[in-house]
């Protein structure tokens, strides 16, 4: 992607873009698609993900908790049409429901709870809600919430919008007596949250399996597995994708949890990289620890080789205005410059007024900051600590180290464009992009399971060739196809086989 911040540079930091309404408005039938009723619809959200591909996305990310398998089915038959017609490879993210609760059905669209009220919660039953009582479920329709809280537990509602505090509780009859510390409105669906406590919900849902079923049957690119607690819960998903014939959907576990934070180690060497679910884990650990533990699964992710994408409320404001606060700037930069192979944009893209816009903005601030790396912090301190071959280490450093700038990286002052690898080595193209070379990497790969493989991977641009084992000659010619294609102008390249 030629980005307009240095029309010759080409972006590493990989975007993750949430699909919703915003870009793909009044579609949520795949057969819809096929009706020339829609076609004015299907034409306008093709020319959105065109732009938004166009202005930095590399994935796209599904969002199970809202829609329905069709809906979503017309997403990715849209995503990869375009695709298809750009001739780019994109990926697709599936994010799982996960073990979650919500309020239920309530007798009108919203309610205002006024602090100090009383608030009853039915576990048990199925009540039709108001602002006085309404009942709470999750996907397996049988969780017990008074099972998990106690008196002076405290309940989150709507991001923490609403905060209860309990004041009795009856796990026989399945009722929690709150009072409300502040005021706001409920809906139905809203998320609730339970800071430190540990949930007795279990991890896969039917709801959950039949999706990860859809994954495989639609062969999407990775698996976003929602309050991943666990290797054990890691590994669930794994045996579905195996005994389903998928085992390249790679699985990135969201952090969203203190116990997930006690395992992080554990789910890292588990999974096949992480996300720094911000929203949540900011419910379930304290607000104030949140940046600590982002810079800890950066850290901790490159140590291991995994990529990481930092996620959740980046650029939230954006949702409805047009410029982002300088907080929200400082927030992109900075997950960049600790080395985040992604950067996400959720609602902004979802169901906010400027999705175009929110990309082009995030992918300013993600070049600005490449152009600001501390190479030399990369290689010497993260790239020293990973676990790669030794051989694939001294080799790829070699090359790091020669390529890298000297100074704050100027476009017009680097000379290389880029790196030319001609590999199917998966360890090697890993290592390459775990170190963050100055130049980004264009895989040459003849192993198709990889060409979108590598969607979130810092620097990594794959293309398909039958052969990697061709001469120097047709090297130079495949190449030179590919700077003809992407209409870049080149100083000078490496290969490397």
């Amino acid at each position: 992607m030629i980005n307009n911040l240095s029309e010759n540079y080409i972006k590493k930091t990989k975007i993750i873009a949430t699909v919703g309404p915003s870009l793909i408005n009044g579609i949520n039938d795949v057969k819809q698609l096929k009706l020339k009723s829609f076609s004015n619809q299907v034409n306008i959200a093709s020319n959105n993900i065109e732009q938004a591909i166009k202005s930095g996305v590399n994935c796209f990310r599904l969002n199970f908790s809202h829609g329905n398998q069709n809906e979503h089915l017309a997403k990715i038959e849209i995503i990869r049409s375009v695709a298809h017609k750009m001739d780019v490879n994109v990926a697709i993210m599936l994010d799982t429901k996960g073990p979650e609760i919500r309020i239920s059905k309530l007798k009108k669209d919203s309610y205002i709870v006024k602090e100090n009220q009383i608030v009853c919660i039915s576990t048990k039953k199925n009540i039709i809600g108001d602002n006085n009582s309404f009942s709470v479920s999750d996907a397996t329709k049988t969780y017990n919430m008074a099972n998990d809280v106690k008196p002076n537990s405290i309940i989150l509602i709507s991001d923490g919008k609403l905060t209860l505090k309990v004041i009795d509780v009856d796990a026989n009859k399945g009722i929690i007596k709150t009072i409300a510390l502040n005021t706001y409105s409920i809906s139905q669906g809203k998320r609730i949250n339970l800071p430190d406590t540990q949930y007795s919900l279990p991890f896969m849902s039917e709801v959950d399996y039949n999706d990860i079923l859809f994954a495989c049957k639609h062969n999407v690119d990775y698996i976003a597995a929602s309050f991943c607690n666990s290797a054990k819960d890691v590994k669930q998903i794994r045996n579905i994708l195996i005994k389903n014939n998928r085992p390249s959907i790679q699985i990135i576990a969201k952090i969203e949890s203190s116990h997930a934070i006690k395992n992080l180690n554990e789910i890292i060497k588990a999974s096949d990289g992480i996300m720094v679910a911000r929203g949540d884990l900011g419910l379930e650990i304290p607000y104030y620890d949140v940046p600590y533990w982002e810079k800890q699964m950066i850290r901790r992710c490159r140590f291991n080789g995994k990529p990481v994408i930092v996620a959740t409320q980046m650029l939230d404001s954006l949702e409805s205005n047009i410029l982002p606060t300088r907080a929200e700037v400082t927030d992109v930069f900075f997950a960049v410059d600790r080395g985040a192979d992604a950067t996400m944009l959720s609602g902004e893209t979802a169901n906010g007024k400027y999705p175009l816009s929110a990309i082009n903005i995030m992918s300013n601030i993600d070049i600005k900051s490449e152009h600001l790396f501390d190479y030399e912090r990369s290689i010497n301190f993260y790239f020293k600590k990973t676990n790669f071959k030794q051989k694939i280490k001294t080799e790829i450093k070699k090359l790091a180290n020669k390529i890298k700038p000297t100074n704050e990286l100027v476009e017009q002052k680097f000379p290389y464009s880029f790196i030319a690898l001609f590999s199917n080595d998966m360890e090697k193209i890993k290592a390459l992009s775990n170190i963050r070379p100055g130049a980004p990497i264009f895989l040459f790969t003849s192993t198709k399971e990889l060409i979108r493989y590598f969607s979130i991977y810092y620097g990594v641009q794959t293309f398909f060739v039958k052969n990697i084992n061709i001469s120097k000659t047709e090297k130079v010619q495949l190449i030179n196809k590919i700077i003809n294609k992407i209409k870049i102008k080149v100083n000078k390249y490496i290969t490397l086989n």
